[in-house]
Parts: structure tokens; C-alpha cells; sequence
């Protein structure tokens, strides 16, 4: 098989730059044009739109998956203050920390007004515990058995009341349904 030729960059200095230099960059250009402006933001949009519920899903309960119960167990038990962690509530906590940028995530697509893609996150979210409960096995979660149950519940009730529109939450409910967690 031949050898592909690389081709020279157009922009080497552009390539150069790193992740936050390559934002200041566009910050600037945007902050100057607002006909980039607008067009940055409707790209933005677009990108945002892409919300897979089943990639979330899948990520979320892997994270959760990842928890080991020796991190529960090292991070339980004593602590400075003279108080007493009790593993139960370490793997609540560990569980709950790993939920918490996705329930963030969930929470920005509303800020952003994007109600539609806030209610796919949080179905993935939802579907993520599910499956976590239902496919890990998962020692820390034994310690915790009640943690799926609550989590589930708890988002699903931020969210509704977060969204405040029955059109969505009757669509979350109908997508539940149709995955058998209703």
C-alpha cells in the first residue's frame, strides 16, 4: 500500500496552540464579530443538540462500575474531626459524586433553555443507575443497597420540577416506560 504524503498544515501556529490558548483565540475573534458571533453560536447549538441518552447511560454506569470497594473501605471509618464514617455512607458518597457532574450537565441544558436535550441527559442519567443496579455486581453498592432506588427517584423529581413543563415530563415518563423502569 502506498504511503499517504502529509499534508502542511494552513495554520501550523493555529495547530500549535494548546486546548485554553486555541479558546482565548476564538473568544477574541467572537468578541470582535458579531456576525461570528451569531454563526459560533449556532454551532454551538448543533454541538450541544447531540445527546446520546444510551451514550450516557453507558458512561455513567461505568463510572459507577469503577467504584472498588477497597477505596470504599481506605476512605471509611474514622475521621479528623473524631467522627465515624460508616462504609454505607462512603459508597453513598462515592456514587453520588461520580452522579454529579452528569446531574450538572443536565441542569446547564436547562440554563442554555435547551429543555429538550436536558430531558435526554437526564434520561441518560436515569438509565445509567438502572443499569449499574441491574449489570454491576457491584460491592460498593451492596454497602449502599438503597442508593439506585433514591438516586433515581430524586433526580427524576429535580429535574420535573427543575423543567416545569408537564409536555416534558410526560415524555421523560413515556421513554421510562418504554425502558421498563415505570
Amino acid at each position: 500500500m502506498p504511503k499517504r504524503k502529509k499534508t502542511a498544515s494552513v495554520t501550523p501556529l493555529l495547530d500549535s496552540l494548546s486546548a485554553e490558548q486555541a479558546q482565548d483565540v476564538l473568544a477574541q475573534f467572537i468578541r470582535d464579530d458579531p456576525t461570528l458571533a451569531s454563526r459560533a453560536e449556532g454551532v454551538a447549538r448543533d454541538v450541544l443538540r447531540i445527546v446520546g441518552s444510551e451514550e450516557i447511560a453507558d458512561s455513567l454506569a461505568g463510572d459507577l462500575a469503577g467504584i472498588e470497594i477497597e477505596d470504599v473501605w481506605k476512605t471509611s471509618g474514622r475521621t479528623h474531626d473524631g467522627g465515624y464514617l460508616y462504609p454505607s455512607e462512603r459508597a453513598w458518597e462515592m456514587m453520588d459524586e461520580i452522579v454529579a457532574p452528569y446531574k450538572e450537565e443536565m441542569a446547564a441544558y436547562l440554563r442554555r433553555g435547551m429543555a429538550d436535550e436536558s430531558r435526554l441527559f437526564c434520561a441518560g442519567i436515569l438509565l445509567g443507575i438502572r443499569r449499574f443496579e441491574q449489570d454491576s455486581g457491584s460491592a460498593p453498592l451492596d454497602e449502599a443497597p438503597d442508593y439506585c432506588d433514591d438516586a433515581f427517584s430524586s433526580i427524576r423529581e429535580e429535574w420535573e420540577t427543575a423543567v416545569d413543563d408537564p409536555g416534558q415530563v410526560r415524555l421523560l415518563a413515556r421513554l421510562l416506560e418504554e425502558k421498563g423502569f415505570l
